[in-house]
């Protein structure tokens, strides 16, 4: 069941803003200066009023409309993994307000489990990060963030509540509240839902079996106002998805004479919490953040062959914002530590090891920001430590600096220019959680720390309601950590070699009055030693085609009415399936989603929105699925949904 999970909170949270204050009390104020920058790289922002008029419902209609993200695994929101630009989501630095999460606990399935009605928006970072984004992100990052009780207060109220229901025609139902308050100083908010889903039916009309689930989600945030600038608050979201599913979630034609893929009772819980310091104006500080967090992971499967995983991250993350001028100066450091645990009742490949890992990280870094009105320079260095011991008492240590750098040029009043290079470094870390105690995935006795660089160019030009952007990229990922042959008869995890993902992305976008009209085209090829990303390549990536996004909405305020329409479609990829030599091709779809936002009161108060998702009730595998397996001879993903009319109501009090 959700629960609260502990968190140690540690006086140093507390103390550090105690100790600025009294600093700041003997210094002279700088006047006041933007500090809200994000990192020079991030791509763009998911804001809650997207989700909310799509119902957006899981990972896979929150990046509907990025033509640079896909989410393979089919229609089941367990199975569903995340691409960014054909990498991974296990090479991304992910958070949930400021909470590291990591998610390596079994690639059959996700780990990052959320209501999209809890976000308030979600940040991308694509390709290899800037220095504040965190220790290892090699391929990016993504920061989810939760709504507040502010987002959802109007003004003069200090009260509210919001209730809502939806029903889907393929196949579920989903109930909501949220009740929410300022009291002087003191705000707070509590909001839970539930989704239930059956069997869904793909655009063929065939019922995926065992592809259901039951998802319980709930936020808790209380907040406190020291100050007129400083705040602290203490953050609680939880997630739980229940079903009965194959072993391998996301492999329903998985059958193998040998290995089992049954479908069981299955659960996933994730339990994050975050304590937070922000404040600002403390002398040539001009702000000051800080988050202590705990993240846990665990997955269970109470029959069968495998038993339960669990993967813990705690960590303290502090970052300084200074001004010169109009130029603003970031610094902070970043403590992170690691801890996972495998129980198995038996296992097929022969058991070894304690089932225990620990992974230890410290790292600090200082970027800039420079304004210098029609140019901009960023420049940034962070240095990470990594002591990782694994399952058998082995003990890695490595460490390094990963500097990243950008410039952007405003040619004239429409164009703008700009271009960006940067490092990150990860260390030998946990190994899947799942496979602890499995002798092929033993790690060798020396592995170098992965390393990524992520060189890009590109434009911005806008005028008059016109907006066209575009950009050119080039990856690199060397000494990835995969399974390799170590020995004349064994296998081992080590590092395998490297990789190179090169792409483009252009997208635009015109408002005309009521009228807003966008399109997008992406696509990144895949180099490792030779050979495209297969669906094989797990934590490193897959290939899919050249992917093209298209939206459309016409506002009519007079009536309360939004109209909505996005398509999405990919062109058909020739490739090298798994344990095949024999060239296949991924299948290209379109797919077209249409909506209505009606508010018939003309407010806030009552909201009706009516959905028809994959409208043409396309049959169709998302090329980041796992598709066709050389040896077995057939797909062994999950088809994505058919047609899906959702309907729902929400009441704002």
């Amino acid at each position: 069941m959700l629960a609260l999970a502990p968190l140690p909170l540690r006086a140093l949270v507390v103390l550090l803003p105690l100790a600025f204050n009294a600093y700041a009390e003997n210094t002279v104020q700088l006047p006041a200066v933007q500090v809200e920058a994000q990192t020079p790289t991030q791509d763009g922002v998911i804001s809650r009023a997207e989700l909310q008029k799509s119902q957006a419902r899981d990972l896979h209609d929150v990046f509907r409309n990025d033509a640079e993200i896909s989410i393979g695994g089919g229609g089941s929101p367990v199975a569903q993994k995340m691409y960014v630009r054909g990498v991974e989501e296990a090479l991304l630095n992910v958070s949930v307000d400021g909470a590291t999460q990591n998610n390596h606990l079994y690639h059959h399935q996700s780990a990052l489990i959320i209501d999209p009605a809890l976000i308030k928006r979600v940040e991308v970072e694509k390709g290899t990060a800037a220095a504040s984004a965190g220790p290892g992100a090699l391929g990016g990052a993504m920061r989810v963030l939760t709504v507040d009780a502010a987002d959802l207060l109007r003004e003069g109220q200090s009260t509210g509540a919001i209730l809502s229901g939806s029903a889907m025609s393929n196949e579920g139902w989903k109930t909501g509240a949220t009740v929410y308050g300022r009291f002087g100083s003191v705000d707070a908010l509590l909001s839970a839902s539930n989704l239930d889903l059956a069997d869904y039916k793909s655009g063929s009309g065939v019922e995926e079996i065992n592809s259901g689930s039951k998802q319980r989600n709930l936020l808790f945030k209380l907040g406190l106002n020291l100050a007129e600038n400083q705040r602290l608050s203490i953050n609680h979201q939880a997630s739980e998805d229940k079903g009965t599913r194959y072993l391998r979630a996301n492999m329903v034609g998985f059958k193998h004479p040998v290995l089992p893929n049954e479908a069981i009772p299955q659960s996933l819980l994730r339990n994050t919490t975050t304590l937070k310091y922000d404040g600002s104006g403390f002398g040539p500080i001009a702000r000051i953040e800080s988050t202590l967090y705990q993240s846990k992971v665990e997955g269970d499967r109470t029959t069968g062959t495998y038993s339960s995983e669990s993967l813990t991250t705690q960590g303290l993350d502090i970052g300084l914002k200074s001004a010169i001028g109009d130029h603003l100066i970031k610094y902070g450091m970043n403590l992170r530590k690691e801890s996972s645990q495998t129980n198995q009742i038996r296992n097929p490949y022969g058991n070894t090891g304690s089932g225990q890992e620990e992974n230890k990280i410290a790292g600090g870094y200082v970027e800039g920001l420079l304004d210098f009105g029609k140019v901009n320079l960023s420049a940034g260095l962070r240095y990470d430590h990594y002591n990782y011991t694994d399952n058998h008492q082995q003990n890695f240590k490595s460490d390094g600096f990963s500097p990243s750098t950008g410039v952007s040029v405003q040619l004239s009043d429409s164009l703008l220019i700009k271009a960006g290079y940067a490092q990150a470094l990860r260390g030998a870390g946990l190994n899947e959680v799942f496979l602890l105690d499995m002798i092929d995935w033993k790690n060798a006795p020396k592995i170098e720390a992965e390393k990524a660089s992520n060189t890009e160019v590109g434009f911005v030009f806008s005028q008059n309601g016109f907006k066209l952007s575009g950009n050119l990229f080039k990856q690199r990922i060397r000494n990835f950590i995969d399974v390799a042959e170590c020995s004349a008869d064994a296998d081992c995890r080590t590092n395998t070699g490297n990789a190179e993902i090169t792409g483009y992305e252009l997208s635009t976008d015109y408002q005309l009055g009521s009228l807003r009209l966008g399109a997008s085209v992406a696509k990144s090829d895949s180099d490792r030693e030779g050979k495209a990303f297969n669906d094989g390549n797990q934590g490193l990536g897959t290939s899919y085609g050249r992917s093209w996004t298209t939206y459309a909405t016409y506002d009519m305020p007079a009536y309360g009415v939004q109209l909505g329409w996005q398509g999405r479609f990919v062109q058909a990829l020739d490739y090298q399936p798994v344990a095949s030599a024999a060239t296949q091709t991924k299948a290209g779809y379109g797919v077209n989603d249409v909506y209505v936002n009606w508010l018939p009161l003309n407010t806030d108060t009552l909201t009706v929105r009516l959905s028809v998702k994959n409208i043409f009730d396309q049959q169709y595998y998302d090329q980041a699925t796992f598709a066709y397996h050389g040896r077995l001879k057939k797909v062994l993903g999950h088809p994505e949904a058919g047609r899906d009319v959702r309907l729902e109501a929400s009441y704002k009090f």
